[in-house]
């Protein structure tokens, strides 16, 4: 028969178990309500500012019909939390445009530099922001875009159409936007003597804003093109390359001014002096370490000997001797590491040969580049660093394209010998030994020689303005 002490201790025992059972139910019902409680804020935080964002691009709709002259007045509701912040920056975020030298970056032309401002909507660590005609959100993590700016490339036309934001810095939900008192044509501008279409050199447009890692992004997507970043000062940095016209109407033209040297004189006929030609250093270069690193790239198989159609070959190094060049199904292109001193060079086909040559260019006495051959199918690209010889009784017809460096004609032959029929560019040019005789070919003007490595975007017309509007309460 159980004792009483028993009795008690079981009694007690099922006591302390309701107590622990009860304990548990409400530390369960506790952490559900405060679980559920931050799941039903982070709904309800999410789902304003998803509000904030709709309203914001319906604001960019509005402003963009005010901006270019549809509507005087448009009234927009910001939607949002009730306690979020909204308000006029005026000066967040600016947009700057210049043009510079393709090949030494020096500015030549500051076409603008546009603050821009900015519709902010902010509430706790979210934010959704109107500037530059588009609408964009951030957080802690980044940005990211909700809907594009004004910034639109197609073919080689860039179109900017700013917008510029004003107003109170202080808004309510409820705003109107107005056109401002400023409309200003940036580019193209009479008065300025900026005109379309543009002539060489490249376009830079830099964006510094809150919001600059998605402006990149948006850069990379709608233009292709190399985007660089500052994470430091906050901005992103987009290059459009203008397409250098090569057109050619010289028998010779030294970039040096005085630059051609004639013993006897006069030089060739015609001939100009101190002309404008970018360097093609960079592409020689880039081209040189594409043959060498990528293994499809170019063709290291086939020199010396024959060279078809369409196909890229590469020398390691000096070429020198023959070579027969058939361009009937394509172009041919030849890259030369170091020295290119061919003896004979035949080109048949109806296509282009293109020789990029990274150091020196010998053709001596006899020796022929294209002879009987049309001018413009033969292009000779040469590196700053490489001098061009011609000696003797030499032919070549063609295009010799070599703006930073020293080049000696030194010619002979009969007195109906032709020495060159093209075209020839150099830093400077002597011309020794009589006779040394050539004929302009003005075949030789419509090549399209694109000397630029760079894989930016190419721009051919610019149209840039600058439009204010006020944003107020309503």
């Amino acid at each position: 028969m159980p004792s009483g002490g028993t009795r008690d201790r079981r009694a007690q025992g099922d006591v302390i178990g309701i107590v622990l059972l009860l304990a548990i139910t409400v530390v369960g019902a506790t952490t559900v309500v405060a679980l559920g409680g931050d799941a039903i804020d982070g709904v309800q935080s999410s789902a304003t500012t998803g509000a904030a964002e709709q309203s914001m691009t319906q604001f960019d709709s509005k402003a963009s019909l005010v901006a270019h002259g549809e509507s005087d007045t448009q009234r927009v509701r910001l939607a949002g939390a009730a306690n979020a912040q909204r308000a006029v920056e005026p000066d967040a975020g600016w947009l700057n445009i210049t043009v510079r030298n393709a090949t030494t970056g020096a500015v030549k032309e500051r076409l603008g530099n546009v603050t821009l401002g900015a519709v902010v909507y902010r509430d706790d660590d979210a934010e959704v922001a109107y500037q530059g005609g588009g609408v964009w959100r951030r957080t802690p993590g980044g940005s990211s875009m909700v809907s594009p700016p004004e910034f639109h490339y197609r073919g080689t036309t860039l179109t900017l159409p700013l917008v510029r934001v004003a107003g109170d810095e202080r808004l309510d939900d409820e705003v109107v936007v107005r056109r401002g008192d400023t409309s200003t044509a940036v580019y193209p501008n009479a008065s300025a003597g900026y005109a379309n279409p543009l002539d060489k050199g490249k376009v830079v447009i830099t964006v510094g804003s809150a919001y600059y890692d998605a402006w990149g992004r948006f850069f990379e997507q709608r233009t292709s093109g190399q985007v660089t970043v500052d994470d430091a000062n906050e901005t992103v940095t987009i290059e459009l390359v203008v397409p250098f016209d090569t057109e050619f109407d010289n028998a010779v033209a030294s970039t040096a001014p005085g630059g051609i040297d004639a013993n006897p004189g006069p030089p060739p006929n015609p001939y100009r002096v101190g002309v404008f030609q970018p360097s093609a250093d960079e592409l020689i270069e880039s081209r040189v370490d594409e043959c060498r690193t990528d293994a499809g790239a170019c063709n290291e198989s086939a020199p010396p000997g024959t060279l078809v159609g369409p196909e890229t070959y590469f020398v390691d190094g000096d070429y020198a001797g023959d070579l027969d060049v058939n361009t009937t199904d394509g172009n041919v292109s030849l890259v030369v590491a170091n020295d290119f001193e061919p003896e004979s060079v035949t080109v048949s086909g109806d296509g282009t040969f293109t020789v990029y040559v990274r150091n020196d260019v010998e053709v001596d006495g006899g020796d022929s580049i294209n002879d009987g051959g049309d001018a413009e199918a033969v292009r000779v690209v040469v590196h700053s660093d490489g001098d061009v010889d011609f000696n003797g009784k030499y032919r070549f017809i063609g295009f010799l394209y070599a703006p930073g460096s020293d080049i000696d004609l030194n010619g002979g032959g009969g007195k109906n010998h032709k020495n060159v029929e093209g075209g020839i560019i150099g830093e400077t040019i002597d011309v020794n030994g009589k006779p040394n005789k050539f004929e302009y070919d003005p075949t030789v003007a419509a090549i399209d020689l694109d000397v630029t490595a760079s894989a930016a975007p190419r721009i051919t017309f610019l149209h840039v303005s600058v439009t204010e509007v006020d944003v107020d309460e309503d």
